[in-house]
């Protein structure tokens, strides 16, 4: 295959890890063993194939259900949202102890209010002026990657959490650079790693205060994320500046029944919300998406040269990112086979009816989005690495509720366009003047911990240039070394 003035060779199709379903029914001791292990385990191989699948719930046990057909998610997310509401029990153990009220856990006219708060951050004529933060903040970790020594092996998934936190911080949050972000990104790590444990404790109706190897972990997190959030909010306070980021519009919020302020508590949980999902997902994405294009070089070239063709060598802005088309493409295929949040869960309030089976008051219903992107039924050739099948005209054809990498219905991830933006944007840059290789036997399963973690990270190798560059030639991704080319030349 030939791209731009190179030859780069078109290796055959890549299947990239994935997780293997429960071929059968499994014990309660099987089910809480492979849960806390990677809670994706538990998804039966049914899921992959039927629209519905219902287990449990027999003598008067909990009944589990995972949907995989377009029209009746819909129905759970959309249409008859009351009869499902966000799974109270899971969702206050799961986020309560960091995010507390927030816009993610918020339910009814308290949810309604705070996303009328913040909406205007995420319009659309807002997001091309974060562009230059974005590019910004990867252009410093190519330096970063530089320093430590090109043709190293980088922990990826690491330099994506900070490159995006970076991100978070200096836009929507518009903090002072002396605030300190390293001790954040250590506590959302440490309390997100073992989260399974109270994902199983809820799902089995265990009391919140029985003890498990990972609560003291979590605890010592969420303080240290709380105490850091509010010092934040304190130092804005005393900052005379005029501010439009998010934490001014939280101060200036009014209730509209009681014309109350917002308390400090929900402007903690708030900035919590933002600062954790707002950065752990994109930085997820663009893992996944690296290490994917590690796997198919011939795509990290497409890219690059798409994006010499679309900025001729001027720092990607804002009217780029629409005309990354291909760029874009590999994001999304990336999203289908990785997507960030690998499942989204519901609650039935009470006895009803879904896709012709009878659904128990309480079930623990269940988008399975990891399962859904690799439907056998609604993919073809489903765990191909394909980014073809996000080319405008077949994009057309995928139902909205068939791929869902931000969620859908109402609560869809307010941030969705924003991170689409920081994603591309970030990618592009590194592209540039980086190319990334494959550690050779490295296979990270994908592990849900709320967000998909590759199990052992992501070491890859990158190499670095010290100028915009798709001047790499024939250059032998399977032996960079014999190729006799310094990756340090332009």
């Amino acid at each position: 295959m030939t791209i731009s003035n190179y030859t780069v060779l078109d290796d055959p199709p890549l299947y990239p890890p994935t997780v293997a379903p429960a071929q059968r029914t499994l014990s309660l001791p099987e089910f809480l063993y492979k849960l806390v292990r990677n809670p994706l385990r538990v998804t039966p191989d049914l899921a992959y194939q039927q629209p519905i699948t219902v287990l449990g719930g027999k003598g008067g046990g909990r009944q589990y259900v995972w949907l995989a057909e377009p029209e009746l998610i819909k129905t759970v997310l959309l249409d008859e949202r009351a009869k499902f509401p966000k799974s109270s029990d899971i969702d206050e153990r799961i986020f309560g102890p960091i995010l507390g009220d927030g816009i993610l856990t918020a339910k009814g006219a308290d949810w309604r209010w705070q996303r009328q708060i913040v909406a205007p951050l995420f319009r659309s004529s807002e997001l091309a002026d974060y562009v230059p933060k974005m590019t910004t903040a990867a252009e410093d970790l190519l330096e970063d990657w530089r320093n430590r020594g090109s043709r190293m092996v980088q922990p990826i998934d690491r330099d994506m959490t900070k490159v995006t936190f970076a991100v978070i911080a200096s836009t929507i949050m518009t903090a002072d650079e002396s605030f300190d972000t390293a001790p954040m990104e250590k506590a959302i790590d440490d309390y997100l790693a073992k989260i399974s444990w109270e994902i199983a404790y809820g799902m089995l109706n265990v009391p919140n205060w029985l003890w498990h190897p990972a609560k003291r972990r979590m605890r010592v997190a969420q303080d240290t994320l709380r105490a850091a959030v509010t010092e934040l909010v304190r130092a804005h306070r005393k900052d005379e500046a005029e501010r439009d980021d998010l934490l001014a519009r939280l101060m200036k919020a009014r209730h509209p029944e009681t014309d109350e302020p917002m308390p400090d508590a929900l402007i903690i949980d708030n900035v919590l919300t933002f600062l954790a999902a707002g950065h752990e997902t994109t930085a997820k994405a663009l893992t996944w998406t690296i290490y994917l294009l590690a796997r198919a070089p011939h795509w990290q070239e497409r890219i690059a040269q798409e994006v010499k063709d679309v900025t001729r060598g001027a720092p990607i802005d804002g009217t780029h990112i629409d005309r990354l088309i291909q760029t874009q493409q590999v994001l999304k295929e990336s999203m289908r086979l990785y997507p960030p949040v690998p499942l989204i869960s519901r609650q039935s309030a009470g006895a009803t009816e879904l896709g012709g089976e009878k659904i128990k008051e309480r079930a623990f219903v269940t988008v399975p989005i990891f399962s859904l992107h690799r439907h056998r039924k609604l993919w073809h050739d489903p765990d191909r690495f394909d980014p073809t099948r996000f080319a405008p005209e077949r994009e057309k054809s995928i139902n909205r509720y068939q791929y869902m990498p931000f969620g859908a219905g109402p609560r869809i991830c307010i941030g969705a366009s924003f991170a689409m933006m920081e994603a591309t944007a970030i990618l592009a840059t590194l592209l540039r003047r980086a190319r990334f290789e494959w550690v050779r036997g490295h296979a990270p399963e994908p592990i849900s911990r709320v967000t998909l973690r590759p199990k052992g990270g992501m070491p890859l190798r990158v190499w670095v240039s010290s100028t915009p560059t798709t001047n790499w030639h024939s250059l032998s991704y399977r032996d960079p070394d014999a190729a006799g080319f310094d990756r340090n030349t332009t």
